[in-house]
């Protein structure tokens, strides 16, 4: 009798109360008194985004998703339809998902037990785990400027999984959640280097608009390859000694105890990731070759999500090369640990919330602005540098990084040249910061997706990761600008 009450368990006062709050915030926040110029839609805006941040934190991904749904179609920023559209249909969910298909594929055909054996079994890093730590990081980082971020980042989340299991790490060990936070910083990172590319450039456009001087992509990808690397090194020791974490075990890694499959990559896996990589680099070429009628195809026509989803649809098409009658792909294998929901709604919901956040008509920009334009008031160029990135970092990690980096730019440009420092350091550390939106769901694509990560199940563990990371890269960025500002 005992053993059958004791299996039913309720729900957590605690997670009760989460789920009021969660709720409250949603649709009772935009009720209260407009604070400065935020309008009454902008509080109702902002209550829904704020309930959504605190229940992907403390209760859940899926119904603080759909709830949010609903509370976005009924503030009067949007209505239900458009809402729904703008979610489900945002360009970045479809990617993500035909994404997910591709690299998840890669996973579970064993290309991350593979990829483990191969580095982990090299000479050069034998009893040396902290300097494969940093290699992977800092690798993979830096070839995040030609490879799509969000795309690599979901095979390497796969691929720290490999490692973690394989070496004997818990699941929810710290090891797991620095490993993952790591690799949304190095691709984060490595991805914002040089802003060749999509909103990124438009950004350098306006900057050199408004500025009168335009970014010199070379000085700037001088300041923030280092920048990225040394980051990621700086991230791996403060993480360490933070969260202690424990990496002996990867002295003792055993390749044997992958199996003999993981000696050589199996045919169907050598062609997804030979499809795969010929899908990032039509994809590079097109934003390389500008204007071109190549270019204009893939990027205005086709587009990058567009490139991926003729890559899945390919490789569920193309034989194996294993003689069993099907697919490099065989989707009804590889869907229950290649596709995540839980990714997929977070994405769909924060984007367009975020985004909705920092539009002219929530004045929620112009409240900010009024709040940190005396900041830079009667300050030289050094004071106005050093407070760019930081209020970069700050700002980007509320909300859409593409809309706040939109405000920041008429904000922070005039008092830049006022100061008579050379405007491309302020505007180049302003893009390369404003891309780091990783603390909180809301804050970017890749940050959602980081979140919404089935096994990081401990929101207040992701948070703290995510402020070393930020850390990391202030004690990093900042005296790399300022010394390249005082050099040139």
């Amino acid at each position: 009798m005992s053993t059958a009450l004791e299996k039913k368990k309720g729900y957590s006062v605690s997670y009760i109360i989460n789920s009021v709050i969660t709720i409250v915030l949603m649709f009772g926040f935009g009720f209260l008194p407009p604070i400065g110029d935020i309008t009454p839609v902008g509080m109702k805006v902002l209550g829904v985004f704020l309930g959504l941040v605190y229940g992907y934190s403390a209760c859940d991904i899926i119904w603080p998703s759909l709830m949010a749904v609903l509370a976005y179609g009924l503030c009067g920023y949007t209505t239900m339809a458009d809402a729904i559209t703008s979610m489900m249909g945002h360009n970045v969910v479809f990617q993500t998902l035909v994404g997910f298909i591709s690299a998840g594929a890669l996973t579970y055909y064993g290309f991350g037990k593979w990829f483990v054996r191969k580095t982990l079994s090299m000479k050069i890093f034998k009893g040396r785990p902290m300097f494969y730590v940093c290699s992977f990081f800092v690798i993979f980082g830096l070839s995040s400027i030609v490879v799509n971020q969000i795309v690599l980042s979901i095979m390497l989340y796969g691929i720290w999984l490999d490692i973690a299991e394989n070496c004997g790490y818990e699941k929810n060990s710290n090891f797991v959640y620095v490993g993952f936070c790591g690799i949304l910083f190095a691709t984060m990172l490595g991805g914002a280097m040089v802003p060749y590319t999509s909103w990124q450039y438009g950004l350098a456009q306006v900057w050199a608009e408004i500025a009168g001087s335009p970014i010199n992509f070379g000085i700037m990808g001088c300041i923030t390859v280092p920048c990225t690397a040394l980051s990621m090194i700086v991230y791996v020791y403060l993480s360490k000694a933070i969260f202690h974490v424990d990496y002996s075990k990867m002295k003792e890694f055993d390749a044997e105890k992958l199996g003999e499959d993981s000696k050589t990559l199996r045919p169907r896996t050598k062609r997804i990731l030979i499809v795969f990589v010929i899908s990032v680099v039509v994809v590079i070429l097109a934003n390389t070759m500008i204007g071109s009628s190549f270019a204009n195809f893939i990027n205005n026509d086709l587009t990058a999500a567009g490139v991926y989803c003729l890559c899945a649809a390919i490789l569920l098409l193309m034989p194996s090369g294993e003689g069993d009658g099907k697919g490099c792909i065989e989707f009804d294998k590889v869907k229950e640990t290649a596709i995540s929901w839980q990714v997929i709604f977070m994405c769909a919901v924060t984007l367009p919330i975020a985004t909705a956040v920092t539009n002219e008509s929530t004045g929620i920009v112009d409240f900010l602005s009024g709040l940190f334009s005396p900041i830079f008031a009667g300050h030289g160029g050094l004071f106005i540098l050093i407070v760019t990135i930081c209020l970069s970092l700050f700002l980007t990690n509320l909300g859409s990084n593409i809309a706040f980096g939109s405000a920041m730019i008429p904000i922070i440009a005039p008092f830049v040249i006022e100061s008579g420092m050379n405007p491309m350091f302020a505007g180049a550390a302003m893009l390369f910061i404003i891309n780091i939106g990783a603390v909180l769901p809301g804050a970017s694509a890749p940050a959602a997706i980081f979140h919404s990560q089935a096994v990081l199940t401990n929101g207040a563990m992701r948070i703290k990761v995510t402020l070393v990371g930020c850390l990391a890269l202030l004690i990093v960025s900042i005296p790399l600008f300022v010394i390249f500002s005082m050099i040139f």
